[in-house]
């Protein structure tokens, strides 16, 4: 059975209520068998909605552009979304391409308008009927291979300058009392989240383009603070751990560690799952690369940290211990990333 174009039905894909957890739905549409050549289907996110939303629309094609109208635009939503000229996703050949929407105007428009037409000799075009422009050869999203190559080269990069922050952090307050030191190492973690969500986020806008920015950043940030305030709870508590009997000190311990390695990995799932089904896999994938990272790092610097070194020395055996893990983290998660359904 073959979809058919249904404006009423393409109308109501993009209301409000596909906001929800559940909006990732419409963005399987990709699956379903358009009708004809005459269709492809549209994915973005629409401003202050929390998830992408897709429908089918009818195209024209002319040289390089692939024109979209808009019937009964009084209706509709959709086109007013691309008058500044916004990032959508487009199915065009049983293929999802990041591209680039414009509402078009003056010539542009009447040109496109001609171009419909011979594609549609029956469409009712007004002067006033919204025409939308899109590339109609875009950029293809990063998979596969492409996408963990370039995650692993510009998400060492950014954790390994973020993983500085808190490390200069740690070295300023080292002496100073809990008062300054743990919320200090608090935001130096919130900063260097920011910066690893800010290289990841860099990256997923070539691989899921209605992926928010903002939010993963956020997201990455805040569990990269909350990560580091669980860190710390062991030496903020070492006075008191002695006298906790077993059978309460390691279940306390296994909880912290889950919820330490788990911490980034939920929180960046909770905006993923919105773009990409069954990617739940992200909290564990997240979980063992920065065991492997934590493993990398204290492999090679407890070793060669020895008491009497300069500090140029043992700054540089923590530069080393940090580049490793960076890229220890960035190698596994890519990885992961690039296996995904839908990005590979």
């Amino acid at each position: 059975m073959h979809w058919r174009y249904d404006e009423r039905r393409a109308e109501t894909a993009h209301r409000p209520r596909h906001t929800g957890p559940a909006a990732p739905a419409a963005a399987g549409l990709g699956s379903l068998p358009l009708a004809g050549s005459k269709l492809a289907a549209l994915r973005y996110r629409p401003a202050g909605a929390a998830a992408p939303i897709a429908f089918p629309v009818q195209y024209a094609r002319s040289g390089d552009q692939v024109f979209v109208a808009a019937g009964h635009p009084e209706r509709k939503r959709w086109w007013r979304h691309f008058r500044p000229g916004s990032r959508a996703e487009l199915l065009v050949g049983g293929r999802w391409t990041a591209t680039e929407g414009q509402l078009l105007t003056g010539e542009a428009r009447v040109t496109a308008a001609g171009a419909y037409r011979r594609r549609f000799p029956r469409a009712v075009l007004t002067p006033e009927t919204p025409i939308v422009a899109f590339p109609a050869a875009p950029v293809s999203p990063l998979r596969g291979t492409a996408l963990a190559r370039t995650w692993f080269l510009v998400v060492t990069l950014a954790e390994f300058f973020g993983f500085a922050i808190p490390a200069v952090a740690g070295a300023l307050t080292a002496n100073g009392p809990a008062a300054v030191s743990v919320p200090a190492l608090l935001l130096a973690g919130a900063a260097e989240g920011a910066a690893l969500g800010g290289g990841q986020a860099l990256v997923l806008r070539y691989a899921v383009p209605a992926l928010t920015a903002r939010r993963w950043v956020a997201a990455t940030a805040a569990a990269a603070s909350f990560a580091y305030l669980v860190g710390l709870a062991p030496s903020t508590w070492a006075s008191a751990l002695p006298t906790w009997p077993p059978l309460v000190l390691w279940p306390v311990a296994a909880v912290l560690a889950s919820a330490l390695l788990l911490s980034i990995g939920l929180a960046q799932w909770l905006v993923l799952r919105r773009h990409l089904a069954h990617s739940a896999r992200w909290i564990g994938t997240t979980a063992a690369a920065w065991l492997l990272g934590l493993a990398a790092f204290l492999g090679v610097t407890m070793p060669l940290w020895q008491p009497g070194q300069s500090l140029g020395t043992t700054v540089l055996i923590g530069v080393l211990g940090g580049l490793l893990m960076a890229a220890t983290t960035s190698a596994v998660t890519g990885a992961a990333l690039a296996r995904l359904p839908g990005l590979r």
